[in-house]
C-alpha cells in the first residue's frame, strides 16, 4: 500500500525520519505537561493502566466480595470447583457424540520391534488395569486432584431425555472388546478377597483371553457389533428414547447393554492399517478405519482404546467426563 505523505514536507525528508514511537512519546509528554496540574492529575505513563485498574476495582469491590462469597458457598466441600459446571454444560449437549464431545488421541508407537496388534492390545489392557487398581503408580509422591480421574475407568455417559449423566460402576472387572467377530467381555481385573480391593490380571491371562477373541469368525447379523455401537452415535435424545425401550423389554438386549455400560473400558480392534497422514489417523481413531466395519466405537464409554492391524494405537475419550490432560495421563 502506498503511503500518503504531507506535500508540505516532501522536499525535506529529514522531517519524516523520526521514529513513530518517538513522535508518540513526544505527544504524550506534551499532554502530560499541559495537564499536570492539581486539577488534572495524570499518573506517569508506566503506571497509567495500574491506576485505571485500581480505580475500577475499588468501585466494584462490593460486587466482587459478594460474588466470592457465593462461589465459596457453592463449591464448599468440592475438590475441584469448576468440574460440576463444566460437566453440566457438556452433558446438556444433545448432539451426536462422534461430532461433539468424543475426542481422539494417537498414542506413541510401541518400542517393541515387530509388535503385533494382539500384543499391543493386551499390553494396553494390562496397563489400564494396573492404573485402575493401583492409582498411586501415576501419582508417585505428588498427590493429584481426583475429581475427574474417578470417572475415567468403569464409567459411561448415560443418555437422558433432558440431560445425560455420567454413571460409574465401581464393581466392574471386565472390558468389552469390539471387533469384526462381535462384542466380547474380557476380564482384566480380579478381586483376591471378597469385599477387598481389585487387582490387575496378569499380562499372560489377558493376552490368552484376547487371542481367543481375535480367533473368532466374522460376526453375522445376529451379533453384529455395529448394531449396539451405532446406537451410541445417535443424537442423544433419540438414543435415550431407544434405551428406554430396551430397559422396558428386558431380555438379552438389556443384558448386553448392561455389560457394555458397566465395562471398565472398551477396546476396538480395527481390521485395517492406519492412514499415512496424521489428520486421517485421528479421524480413523475417532470414527473408524474403514475396514468394512464402521461403528466399532462405543461412544457412551468414557474410554475407548483403539488398536489397528499395524499395531498403531489411539484412544477416544468422552470429554464431558474428563479433560484431555487428565485422559492423556
Amino acid at each position: 500500500m502506498q503511503m500518503i505523505v504531507n506535500p508540505v514536507n516532501i522536499r525535506n525528508r529529514s522531517a519524516l525520519s523520526l521514529n513513530p514511537w518517538k513522535i508518540f512519546h513526544l505527544i504524550f509528554l506534551c499532554i502530560s505537561c499541559i495537564c499536570s496540574s492539581d486539577a488534572f492529575p495524570i499518573p506517569p505513563g508506566c503506571h497509567f493502566s495500574t491506576f485505571l485498574f485500581r480505580k475500577h476495582l475499588g468501585a466494584t469491590a462490593g460486587v466482587l466480595e459478594e460474588a466470592q462469597e457465593k462461589l465459596a458457598a457453592v463449591v464448599e466441600g468440592q475438590e475441584n470447583w469448576v468440574t460440576q459446571q463444566f460437566k453440566r454444560g457438556l452433558l446438556s449437549c444433545a448432539d451426536p457424540l462422534p461430532t461433539s464431545t468424543a475426542l481422539p488421541v494417537v498414542l506413541l508407537p510401541s518400542k517393541l520391534k515387530g509388535c503385533t496388534q494382539l500384543a499391543r492390545s493386551a499390553a494396553l489392557l494390562w496397563a489400564a488395569a494396573k492404573l485402575y487398581s493401583e492409582p498411586l503408580l501415576l501419582e508417585g509422591n505428588a498427590p493429584l486432584e481426583h475429581t475427574q480421574q474417578s470417572e475415567v475407568f468403569a464409567a459411561s455417559r448415560i443418555p437422558g431425555r433432558n440431560q445425560d449423566e455420567i454413571k460409574v460402576y465401581p464393581d466392574s472387572l471386565h472390558a468389552v472388546i469390539t471387533c469384526a467377530g462381535g462384542v466380547f467381555p474380557l476380564d482384566i481385573l480380579w478381586r483376591p478377597s471378597a469385599g477387598g480391593p481389585v487387582s490387575a490380571k496378569s499380562f499372560t491371562e489377558i493376552y490368552t483371553q484376547l487371542a481367543q477373541v481375535m480367533d473368532q469368525p466374522r460376526a453375522g447379523k445376529h451379533n453384529d457389533p455395529s448394531v449396539v455401537c451405532s446406537l451410541s452415535a445417535l443424537e442423544r435424545k433419540s438414543w435415550a428414547a431407544v434405551r428406554e425401550e430396551i430397559l422396558e423389554q428386558g431380555g438379552e438386549a438389556l443384558a448386553s447393554l448392561e455389560l457394555m455400560e458397566s465395562a471398565v473400558l472398551a477396546l476396538c480392534l480395527e481390521d485395517c492399517d492406519t492412514p499415512s497422514e496424521l489428520a486421517d489417523v485421528l479421524n480413523a481413531v475417532r470414527l473408524g478405519g474403514g475396514g468394512g466395519r464402521s461403528f466399532l466405537r462405543y461412544y457412551d464409554k468414557v474410554l475407548n482404546l483403539v488398536v489397528f492391524k499395524d499395531s498403531t494405537a489411539g484412544m477416544v475419550f468422552e470429554h464431558s467426563a474428563v479433560d484431555g490432560m487428565v485422559a492423556s495421563l
